[in-house]
């Protein structure tokens, strides 16, 4: 009941906000731009508030079932470059699984350097020749040479339990459900701040909107923890190229009429970006690839094949990403109203957009304590993972803008290690610079605040920069790097300096 009460003043809180945009255009200066921001503002409403409270009234766990003996299950381990104890350990959880089946090792790495691997801890090896089409070729190549009529995928990283079989195949007895996506968590929360962050990005996707997906009959799969039916992936052509393979793969599973099932279990839990550069890469990779399934489902039609929940369902995950826009243009309208003569228009949008923030963050809280999972996501409030998601709006921004015009991001495999990557200037100098811009606005703010009082575009320019919080990890790491690679020049330089002056006194030596 509670749900249903905060969603309506949600709606209403909200329905107010899009009222007033629109009665605003006719006092703006600029209407086009006034309008374009109008509609992008309305379809992200629409998307990833209405869409999505919808979701959570349709929330159901699905019932668990046995799964029946004598099914043909293959094992699918896929390996591109990892380090040898994540393949070994994931090859170890997959001879464990305690329903009948085969494993193999799906190696994609450019050396073929896991064989003797695969030979030594007993599974099947799989490669073939160069890596087209990357994962979905890798999958596609073994699809070929073996026969199970069911593909359980799990990425090199994931570590199955020993019943994850038992508890995903029984939903396939239905000869129409093409697919079961079981629940994506990781095990690496205690790597740092950083990675726990990264963990908690997942956990109200994973525990309540997939729940209210599965509901409605449009759980999509998410590359790994997931058993498919082979006949249903030999119907539309094996697995699906692109960034976001396991979206393209699911859309098309949908449009041609198979069905899907999820399993809100952390049956087989993974490990997440332990750092900020492995983070930017993987979201980077996500999101380009996300935006590139919506656009091809859209011009190929496979979108207009789907029923109107899976329609609603599709919408939400394709819009994700968008949060990259939306944190761009808060940043850069608080920055311009802050400088504005008159922040009028602005105050008043913000006098409904706060609430309506405040409204959205309690029904995601009371989702999350009273329905979710995992201990994670029964915490309720993930701070570090909301301050990292909004501190990546750069790399979102950008991956939809490549999107736009068509400009190719290479498939890139995100680091599994702590300190597997650097801190690169460019994951962090965006967000620098509109912090700056901020401040500088708020210093001109406090100058002329006689002139143009703004006091919720002021709370609003604190609270984007407050968000934020979480970069000081990466900047700090970057300045540690800076500040050590300048020491070791130093180390190098008096050295070289004292080897130099040394020859002088030696050679005057042997002279005397």
């Amino acid at each position: 009941m509670l749900l249903y009460l905060l969603v309506a003043v949600g709606t209403a809180l909200s329905a107010s906000a899009l009222y007033y945009c629109a009665s605003a255009l006719g006092r703006s200066n600029a209407p086009v731009v006034g309008g374009l921001l109008f509609g992008y503002f309305a379809a992200y409403v629409l998307m990833q508030l209405y869409f999505v409270w919808y979701l959570y009234c349709r929330f159901a766990k699905r019932p668990e079932t046995k799964a029946p003996p004598g099914l043909t299950v293959d094992v699918f381990l896929t390996v591109f470059d990892e380090p040898p104890w994540i393949v070994k350990r994931a090859i170890a959880a997959a001879r464990q699984l305690s329903y009948p089946h085969r494993t193999y090792l799906l190696d994609d790495s450019p050396t073929k350097r896991y064989k003797h691997l695969a030979h030594q801890l007993q599974v099947e090896y799989l490669a073939r020749n160069g890596n087209k089409d990357f994962k979905a070729g890798n999958l596609n190549a073994a699809l070929e040479k073996t026969d199970g009529d069911f593909i359980a995928v799990f990425d090199i990283d994931h570590v199955p339990q020993p019943d994850f079989l038992d508890r995903t195949l029984g939903h396939l007895h239905d000869p129409q459900v093409g697919f079961v996506q079981a629940m994506q968590t990781f095990s690496n929360e205690g790597d740092g701040l950083l990675a726990r962050a990264a963990v908690q990005t997942s956990s109200e996707y994973f525990n309540i909107t997939t729940c209210g997906k599965d509901a409605v009959g449009a759980m999509s799969h998410h590359g790994s923890n997931a058993v498919i039916r082979r006949s249903a992936l030999k119907s539309i052509g094996g697995y699906q190229p692109g960034l976001a393979e396991d979206l393209e793969t699911s859309i098309q599973l949908h449009a041609n009429g198979w069905k899907s099932a999820y399993v809100c279990e952390p049956l087989a839990p993974g490990l997440a970006p332990a750092d900020f550069s492995a983070f930017c890469k993987q979201q980077l990779k996500w999101s380009r690839g996300v935006f590139e399934s919506a656009l091809r489902s859209i011009f190929t039609g496979a979108f207009f094949k789907l029923t109107w929940h899976q329609h609603l369902a599709y919408c939400v995950r394709f819009s994700y990403y968008l949060i990259g826009v939306s944190v761009f243009l808060g940043l850069a309208t608080t920055g311009f109203y802050l400088f504005a003569p008159s922040a009028e228009i602005y105050e008043g949008f913000m006098a409904r957009i706060l609430p309506l923030t405040a409204v959205s963050m309690a029904i995601r809280f009371l989702m999350l304590r009273s329905r979710g999972t995992d201990p994670i996501a029964r915490k309720g409030v993930h701070f570090p993972a909301t301050s990292l998601v909004i501190s990546t709006w750069p790399i979102y921004l950008l991956s939809a803008l490549c999107a736009l015009v068509r400009i190719p991001i290479p498939f890139i495999s995100t680091p599994k290690v702590a300190g597997g990557s650097r801190v690169a200037l460019w994951t962090v100098l965006p967000q620098l610079a509109m912090v700056a811009l901020l401040s500088a606005g708020l210093v001109y703010k406090a100058a002329h605040w006689d002139a143009a009082p703004a006091p919720l575009t002021v709370v609003a320019a604190l609270l984007l920069m407050a968000k934020q919080w979480i970069l000081f990890v990466p900047f700090s790491q970057m300045l540690k790097n800076q500040f050590k690679k300048t020491r070791r020049m130093t180390s190098t330089s008096r050295q070289r300096q004292a080897v130099a002056t040394s020859k002088p006194t030696r050679a005057l030596g042997k002279a005397a």
